[in-house]
């Protein structure tokens, strides 16, 4: 595993001078910090930007890059790295490791061994992210990981549900406080042994802790996304999310608030948003209830006093010229 700083590290060749670009790329980066080895294949123009975060024990990455291959070898493992790097393709990917040659579809994902050979990059223009775990954390959860290395991981709930948590992980501006970056990893390394096989012992403990946490994370991230939808109910985010409505009731129970009341606070945050944009300030009071997902301007009026203290109008009208 890389030493990274605590904060999200962004490293892109299009920092660097065009002249010297992939080799100042290679050999102050990927050799440095990665201690791997990177070859270009774009044909002289080339654009690599990487994206890391310490959290706890493991690191996570996301990679979007035209085409190229990133290499680790025998030169590389006198760093004594041992750790396992699942790689999750969000573009075909080519990936010889373990031994084995593949050709990795996008959503599809693979383990890589640290201390072992491998070579992986995407086929044209690619997009994947990734995660490092340390081998005596992942061992406690999976029976023998490194005989899962080099296989193809097929797409799948427990695999969408790391994807999207690495994906919001990796949009963040600071990292998390010490202690929760140590819980999410965690949860991030049961997500891990959830995707490659659990012994059965560990099952339980991985659904009631990564899962969980996943789970939950992604219910409240698909409010996020769509509260400005008047239809927005709990069967439509569980049937999004492949669950079932009981299960989403559950998770939400545990944080504090019921799914109503987290949409109806999204929807209120921006409409209070739109009152104090003064480039919405052509727009009614009821055309902003309408944008922000409410549907009865009379329900959205108390609502809004009831959270705020005053009425829309008032916010409107005491706001700075």
């Amino acid at each position: 595993m890389p030493s990274l700083p605590p904060q999200p590290l962004r490293v892109s060749t299009g920092m660097l001078p065009e002249r010297d670009r992939m080799a100042a790329f290679r050999e102050e980066f990927a050799r440095q910090v990665l201690n791997m080895d990177v070859v270009d294949y774009s044909g002289g123009n080339p654009r690599i930007d990487i994206t890391y975060l310490k959290l706890g024990p493991v690191a996570v990455g996301g990679t979007v890059t035209t085409p190229s291959e990133f290499i680790r070898d025998p030169r590389h493992f006198t760093d004594g790295a041992d750790d396992f790097q699942l790689l999750l393709a969000h573009r075909p990917s080519r990936v010889h490791a373990a031994g084995r040659d593949l050709l990795l579809p996008s959503g599809s994902a693979v383990l890589l061994d640290y201390a072992r050979l491998y070579r992986a990059g995407p086929v044209d223009d690619g997009e994947a992210n990734n995660i490092a775990v340390p081998p005596a954390l992942l061992k406690t959860l999976v029976a023998h990981p490194e005989d899962r290395a080099g296989r193809e991981i097929r797409p799948g709930p427990a695999l969408r549900l790391l994807d999207g948590y690495l994906a919001s992980l990796l949009a963040l501006d600071e990292a998390p406080p010490a202690e929760l970056a140590e819980l999410i990893g965690l949860h991030l390394i049961d997500l891990v042994a959830a995707v490659i096989g659990p012994t059965y012992d560990a099952r339980e403990v991985i659904a009631e802790r990564g899962l969980k946490a996943a789970r939950q994370r992604a219910v409240l991230a698909e409010i996020a996304r769509r509260f400005h939808d008047p239809g927005l109910d709990v069967d439509s985010v569980a049937g999004r999310i492949g669950l079932s409505r009981r299960v989403v009731q559950r998770l939400l129970e545990e944080t504090g608030k019921s799914f109503t009341e987290h949409l109806t606070e999204r929807r209120l945050e921006r409409a209070r948003a739109m009152l104090a944009d003064p480039e919405c300030s052509h727009l009614k009071v009821i055309e902003i209830a309408l944008a922000a997902g409410f549907g009865d301007v009379s329900h959205f009026n108390r609502m809004f006093r009831r959270r705020f203290g005053e009425s829309p109008s008032g916010m409107r009208a005491a706001r700075p010229a």
